[in-house]
């Protein structure tokens, strides 16, 4: 019985020409005309240096002091002497003789060293406490450390294009109102904004090639910097190598070198590309919908006849959604091939991951025309409605329409994209791309069976609901 239904129902969509234009053909003259508009943008502009202003807020530069400090602490010479001390000390007053050394560390600057034990609490070290005569290097080193010197600052200095160009062309300002200016005016591509070791913000005048490469310089620099901070986290008793720590971890960023990244492109505009299969996944929704509504008794005159035969409705229902799957999947496989070999397309990553993630995206885009099909007892078109406004609002915040509207939906409300389908999808490819098939790719995963997961059990209940009396 499962097997009739799920080849009745791949024989009645394909035979729908308007089911298989917008399946099908519509994504791939999408991507055509994409290709053509932006194909040469990012190849025109990659080798340019991109004119910036760095500033920093003098907690950031203190932050990085004290962790500059802390890795030049010789603790073993300090216990040495701590110990000598207190040995000295307990002998004098054992043999009844008045003792007046001075401890070598007092008790207020040992107290706030032994309250140092992770990376977070060296952010609210008082440096004056710090005992600079125990460090291995000389006091001036650490009084010495400017905005230049920051760990973010030193990785502009050095990222390059594949020509060997400059990437950063940094512009000396004398105050932050100059800075404005000079982005109001167009001479900068934006302002770098450092707060702390991972707390980087930039202030931009518009979107970009140039904007977004620095907005995935930024996003990499957090990645490498956040590993470096629970490695130091992890490990209280070597905050000394703190330093070192986190040099290894930012000295892999290099944001035109393959190796330092999980796939090769880094073009900006390749998530549009991202968003043209979130795009393919997200409609076939519209062909679950209209299969779900057919077969409701308030909706067509074979719902009637459905609802009062013996057939199993949730039994028939999946064998159409397993139908509807394997030619969304069929239909994926086909633009996304078109998009790689024929337009030239580079998705990065591993390319079987990325078919992976194409196909697995179908399964959001299904249970959510599922899920709306049950909602109500609306009219078909009223269901539709709803459907069209929930796929273009969420394409459209998942950066369809405007590359980085997904990034500013990221910092000011991150929640919405864990929720938002298209940007879960968009998401896996960016991660797999960027990062490789790691932590976040895999999060991504999650996201995408966990949210299909979710919507299918929402119009099973919402399904169950519904009867003939009751429709």
């Amino acid at each position: 019985m499962f097997g009739r239904v799920l080849i009745a129902q791949l024989k009645l969509s394909l035979r729908s020409k308007s089911y298989v234009f917008w399946t099908l053909a519509f994504p791939i003259i999408l991507g055509t005309l994409f290709y053509f508009a932006f194909s040469s943008i990012y190849n025109d502009n990659k080798s340019e240096p991109i004119p910036i202003v760095i500033e920093a807020d003098q907690g950031a530069i203190d932050e990085y002091k004290t962790m500059q400090a802390f890795s030049y602490l010789d603790k073993d010479n300090m216990r040495g002497d701590l110990e000598q001390y207190a040995t000295d000390k307990a002998t004098a007053e054992a043999k009844g003789e008045e003792f007046s050394e001075e401890p070598p560390i007092s008790e207020e600057a040992l107290e706030a060293l032994e309250s140092v034990k992770c990376f977070d609490d060296m952010k609210g070290y008082d440096l004056e406490l710090f005992p600079y005569d125990y460090m291995t290097e000389d006091k001036s080193v650490v009084d010495a450390i400017t905005v230049d010197d920051l760990p973010f600052a030193e990785v502009l200095k050095k990222l390059e294009y594949e020509d060997g160009t400059k990437m950063i062309d940094e512009v000396k300002v004398s105050s932050h109102e100059e800075a404005v200016k000079l982005l109001e005016d167009g001479d900068i591509a934006g302002i770098i904004t450092i707060s702390g070791m991972k707390d980087i913000y930039l202030e931009v005048d518009g979107m970009g090639v140039k904007h977004s490469i620095l907005s995935s310089v930024i996003s990499e620099y957090r990645v490498q910097v956040d590993k470096a901070i629970n490695t130091i986290n992890d490990n209280p008793d070597d905050l000394e190598r703190s330093d070192e720590v986190m040099d290894e971890s930012i000295a892999s960023i290099d944001f035109v070198e393959e190796e330092s990244m999980g796939g090769g492109n880094r073009d900006p505009f390749v998530t549009y590309f991202y968003n043209l299969i979130a795009m393919l996944a997200m409609m076939g929704s519209i062909g679950a919908l209209y299969t779900v509504v057919s077969n409701q008794a308030n909706q067509s005159t074979t719902g009637m006849r459905l609802d009062g035969s013996p057939v199993n409705k949730l039994f028939l229902e999946l064998a159409q959604l397993a139908a509807l799957m394997i030619i969304q999947s069929v239909v994926t496989v086909i633009a996304l091939s078109y998009y790689i070999f024929v337009l030239g397309v580079n998705y990065g990553g591993d390319i079987a991951l990325v078919y992976f993630t194409s196909v697995a995206s179908n399964l959001v885009g299904l249970s959510l025309g599922y899920m709306v099909a049950h909602i109500g007892k609306f009219s078909r078109d009223k269901k539709e409605a709803l459907l069209m406004a929930i796929l273009l609002g969420g394409g459209f915040l998942a950066g369809l329409m405007l590359g980085d509207i997904k990034i500013w939906i990221e910092k000011t409300f991150p929640l919405f994209n864990r929720i938002n389908p298209s940007a879960v999808i968009t998401d896996a490819f960016y991660a797999l791309n960027m990062f490789g098939p790691g932590p976040r790719y895999y999060r991504s995963l999650v996201y995408i069976f966990g949210l299909s997961f979710v919507m299918t059990v929402i119009g099973l209940i919402l399904s169950r609901k519904n009867s003939y009396k009751s429709l």
